[in-house]
């Protein structure tokens, strides 16, 4: 939580600084973002607290298994209905998954005796979430956009592993408390830079969802 206040907060001094350095700018300087416009922004967004989680909680056990955290893979999409309000939606997907080996004692009928018999399996959390969001564009300059953003929508977790002995637990988790509250929402903040006319890059910090996310903006 201290490093998600500590990114949030240094984010949002640099918004502050660029309302200062926006409002030194000409007036006649066109803004890089108005009405009318796309804007289309995919992007890596870091952590996926319950990969995370996971991570620890095998780390500490001394089980042999490894893991692997995607963090979020995200892309979001933004119509500007007016020059300071744009409508869109984000989508995120995020994965852990877990590669562990088990061995069992199978009876070899050729050998009329029971064999240790080793094989590999792979379990996975996949989640996705989609947002309607909307964002409040403020200070806006020829290369700098920042704005405050809002969402709500839709989130579902997936468990699935290949080991036949797992498929109870596994069923129990897709319907119990990995999706009782499916529900998702974002309150952030964020900054665009454009370099060339429709090209840039773009940093957002928030709860819901990834703290930290960073990435590309393209601009229609």
């Amino acid at each position: 939580m201290k490093k998600a206040i500590t990114l949030i907060t240094s984010l949002l001094i640099l918004i502050v600084s660029t309302v200062n350095l926006n409002a030194q700018e000409k007036a006649e300087t066109s803004n890089c973002v108005g009405k009318g416009k796309i804007i289309i922004d995919p992007y890596y967004g870091y952590p996926y607290l319950f990969g995370k989680y996971i991570q620890t909680v095998i780390a500490e056990s001394g089980e042999n298994i490894g893991v692997t955290n995607t963090n979020h893979l995200g892309i979001k999409a933004e119509y500007m209905v007016t020059k300071m309000i744009g409508i869109g939606v984000d989508y995120t997907y995020a994965k852990v998954i877990g590669s562990y080996s088990e061995t069992n004692s199978v009876y070899n009928p050729s050998l009329g005796i029971y064999v240790d018999q080793t094989e590999k399996y792979t379990a996975s959390i996949t989640k996705q979430r989609i947002l309607a969001k909307i964002n409040i564009h403020f200070a806006t300059s020829k290369y700098l956009d920042p704005y405050a953003v809002g969402g709500i929508g839709y989130k579902n977790s997936v468990v699935r592993s290949d080991n036949v002995n797992d498929q109870d637990d596994v069923n129990d988790l897709n319907s119990s408390i990995l999706n009782a509250f499916p529900i998702s929402f974002r309150l952030g903040i964020g900054l665009r830079y454009y370099f060339i006319k429709n090209l840039g890059v773009a940093v957002e910090a928030g709860i819901g969802g990834p703290i930290i996310q960073g990435g590309l903006s393209l601009k229609f």
